[in-house]
């Protein structure tokens, strides 16, 4: 049955009421661009204002013969169970499917054209699964392709239908509809990526900025907002900025850097307390949009570090202040962090005769006699140079 105010498909091509349909269809393909969930609805519009009585039926699947396999990617008008059979039975395997995969994309084929009545009366899908429905015609789009796989708008229905208004809309609308899906998974992929990408950076053990050159914040995870209560950094009006001046400095002189670039430093809290910093300048990034260009990022800063570690540019600030090796540097900044020496131990899976081994020598290096004095001799330890 016709879909509520759709409008019925009239036999005049040059009538304007026609491409007011068209129109309004095309209109419905790009939305669905946006709102993927509604292609379903606007299959049934399409059934609706351009297919004769009885071809209520609408699907655009992905297929392919060898092996035999179907995806639906929308459907309208399909009896309960109907897409779970057709997968299971018969994707790629009966005649539509098979010469229908010889066809371009952008073609309207119509099996009629492909198949006698006869020939496809003797198939087992025609007497199977089709005959008890009235079904056996088919009229497609082939819209696109992906290695062995041909991706097609269907439309079934009883022969004994005039199919010429549906036809000659199906023409107008298919390169539309082709548009229309391969934006829809462009969208997809970016989608997908930058879902992964918010994921991982909301992971991280540290705060991650994305900043443009004017310091407004673009995007930052889920652990940004720690630094600024812990007094590292102040974010006003959308922009970011150090409380500790040298640190500020530093990253101004980045941005007047003309070649992609980075830094490594201590940040200086409130308090006194330090953190490590990494900022990485990078190309910048443009997208060209109506009307003209979006600007993305040009400044990438990581703040802090994961639990249990020690950012590498403070483990070789103290191995060079105090000439320990890169073991004993990471030894001595683990226990500065709290880390006791049986955590560290089990955490790097040796014994523990072997920490205290590391332990005397960062003692003899360090001029410490103790744990205590050793994490005192660390936290005085002057900040990186800074200009």
């Amino acid at each position: 049955m016709p879909i509520d105010n759709a409008p019925s498909f009239p036999l005049d091509h040059n009538a304007p009421a026609e491409w007011e349909t068209l129109n309004a269809l095309i209109s419905r393909i790009y939305d669905s661009v946006l709102h993927p969930e509604s292609w379903n609805e606007t299959l049934a519009r399409i059934t609706g204002a351009l297919c004769p009585l009885s071809w209520e039926a609408a699907f655009i699947l992905w297929e392919g013969n060898n092996p035999p396999r179907a995806r639906f990617v929308a459907a309208t008008g399909l009896a309960a169970g109907i897409q779970e059979i057709y997968t299971a039975v018969y994707a790629g395997s009966h005649p539509w499917s098979q010469r229908f995969m010889r066809y371009g994309n952008g073609s309207v084929v119509d099996s009629y054209d492909i198949l006698t009545r006869e020939e496809f009366y003797q198939s087992d899908f025609f007497r199977n699964f089709l005959q008890p429905y009235g079904i056996d015609r088919l009229v497609g789009v082939l819209l696109d392709r992906r290695e062995n796989e041909r991706l097609g708008l269907m439309l079934p229905g009883p022969g004994d239908r005039d199919v010429s208004a549906l036809k000659r809309g199906l023409r107008v609308l298919a390169p539309h509809i082709q548009r229309a899906m391969r934006i829809s998974d462009r969208i997809a992929t970016l989608e997908l990526a930058a879902g992964a990408a918010r994921a991982a950076a909301d992971a991280a053990p540290f705060a991650i900025f994305s900043l443009d050159d004017q310091f407004n914040i673009l995007a930052a995870n889920s652990r940004a907002a720690q630094y600024e209560r812990a007094g590292f950094i102040r974010l006003v009006d959308g922009r970011f900025a150090f409380t500790h001046p040298a640190s500020q400095r530093r990253l101004l002189d980045l941005v007047k850097s003309p070649d992609p670039t980075g830094l490594a430093m201590q940040a200086v809290g409130k308090s006194g307390a330090e953190c490590p910093v990494l900022v990485a300048r990078i190309t910048r990034q443009s997208a060209q949009q109506i009307g003209g260009f979006s600007l993305g990022a040009s400044l990438i800063i990581t703040m802090g570090s994961a639990p249990g570690e020690t950012p590498v540019v403070e483990i070789d600030r103290v191995a060079q202040w105090f000439g320990l090796t890169p073991a004993e540097a990471r030894l001595a900044v683990a226990l500065a962090a709290g880390q006791t020496l049986q955590d560290y131990a089990a955490e790097r899976a040796v014994s523990l005769n072997a920490i205290r081994f590391l332990l005397k020598g960062i003692f003899r290096k360090t001029g410490a006699a103790s744990q205590a004095q050793l994490v005192a001799t660390l936290a005085r330890l002057p900040a990186a140079a800074e200009t």
